[in-house]
């Protein structure tokens, strides 16, 4: 209950301060009345009516400036509870008259508030209780003191008007009312164009924000997976082989160091946020970041930290690396590290087989291990989990396709990826999700 009367109240407030605005616009109509029937002269009433006109105009100029509507929108999300968004450009003349329209209308239903409050009310209370009253208000309407009025309507009749009009005038107050958060969300909001602007917007944001939890999820979990397994290697070697255990000390400090770099890397897509949301966010360019230029070398490397912690691993390459554009071996080379990442975690048996094949257009990524299928046919030792999902992410970012099979105790994930990068459009992240 006590919810409803704030609403009512704060309702009834923003239509008073409406009918606080009105006052300047009534007091000009009144005082071009009052002075046009107090002078004689026809030509210096219309020339009153003319000044009375251009000032009534002068005060309609505001409506129109992008000040009021921003002071129309923050009343309206203060006092309605409303949430406006910003539009996300300067406003058009569209965006103006629309804004007008709000404040011509909120003007008019405060005064309406205002003249029932103080005239009607008051006028209807009189009235109701003084008969007479409605005489001399029937004389008044129909004739002038020279000339009296020929016929006189009944008291009963102008009381019932009186009391007509009152109740006619509360309903459109309470209807204006009613409907006055809907005027301000249409008429105070951003336009379809608006919208339709800041939806690609968000799009954009959310791409870039789940590129980001990829780059760090794919960076870090794989720098922490192997850093752990040559802990645990450097460890068991300790007593009985300290230089396989400097080994693996070394390879820490370097999938450390590759990790740190990784890391700038990501920092490097964080510093481009402020710049991608200058612009229309419609477009995304696969090479953003400047991500470093991938080399069979770094794939070997890849293949060596796996055998280095007792996960033997085949690396097969075949046709030319250097026709893949440098955001796609990037993007491949991530998939791999991935891809052994789960491996290492997840693979029943020590192992596993990387096969590239890159031809004209298409290069192939098949990755395959050992794994225990349960009953149910699927694979025990690993899910769909996030980075799976990255994976796949990472593949129809660039319109290509991946898939994962267990069969057989063997657990093997497909991916082909265009040669080009092209462009990456963030309309595609809402499919990926």
């Amino acid at each position: 209950m006590k919810a409803r009367v704030a609403k009512l109240w704060r309702r009834l407030l923003v239509l008073l301060i409406g009918g606080v605005i009105a006052v300047p616009y009534a007091a000009v109509v009144i005082w071009i009345v009052t002075a046009s029937n107090q002078v004689g002269n026809r030509s210096d009433s219309l020339t009153l009516i003319v000044v009375g006109i251009i000032a009534f105009v002068l005060l309609c100029v505001p409506a129109f400036l992008a000040v009021i509507r921003a002071l129309e929108r923050t009343l309206a999300e203060q006092l309605l509870e409303l949430r406006i968004t910003t539009p996300p450009r300067r406003p058009r003349t569209a965006d103006r008259l629309r804004g007008a329209l709000f404040y011509f209308g909120h003007t008019f239903a405060g005064a309406l508030l205002l003249f029932t409050t103080v005239v009607l009310i008051p006028a209807a209370i009189v009235l109701g209780a003084d008969p007479q009253q409605a005489h001399e208000l029937s004389n008044g309407l129909i004739g002038t003191e020279t000339r009296p009025a020929a016929t006189v309507l009944p008291a009963g009749l102008i009381q019932a008007l009186a009391v007509g009009i009152l109740l006619m005038c509360i309903a459109v107050i309470v209807v204006e009312g009613y409907f006055l958060p809907n005027y301000a969300l249409v008429l105070l909001g951003p336009s379809a164009a608006d919208r339709a602007e800041l939806a690609g917007r968000e799009r954009a944001r959310r791409f870039r924000r789940t590129v980001l939890a990829r780059e760090v999820h794919d960076s870090i979990g794989h720098a922490l997976t192997v850093t752990t397994m040559q802990a645990a290697v450097a460890k068991r070697a300790l007593q009985t082989d300290p230089t396989l255990a400097e080994v693996a000390v070394d390879e820490i400090a370097r999938t450390g160091r590759e990790a740190v770099a990784e890391l700038d890397h990501v920092l490097a897509l964080l510093r481009t946020e402020a710049d991608l949301e200058a612009g229309d966010g419609t477009v995304i360019s696969a090479e953003t970041a400047q991500p470093p230029r991938r080399t069979i070398e770094d794939f070997e490397v890849l293949a060596e930290e796996a055998r280095s912690v007792g996960h033997p691993t085949q690396l097969r390459i075949s046709g030319d690396m250097v026709s893949l554009s440098s955001a796609v071996a990037h993007e491949l080379h991530r998939i791999v590290r991935e891809a052994l990442t789960n491996s290492l975690r997840h693979a029943s048996d020590p192992g596993a087989s990387v096969s590239i094949s890159v031809d004209a257009r298409f290069v192939t990524l098949t990755v395959s291990n050992a794994c225990v299928v349960n009953t149910s046919g699927a694979r025990s030792n690993a899910g769909a989990g996030r980075g799976l999902q990255g994976i796949r992410e990472r593949v129809e970012l660039f319109g290509g396709e991946v898939r994962w099979t267990a069969d057989g105790g063997s657990w093997t994930l497909e991916a082909v990826l265009p040669t080009d990068s092209g462009t990456v459009r963030v309309a595609d992240e809402e499919r990926q999700t």
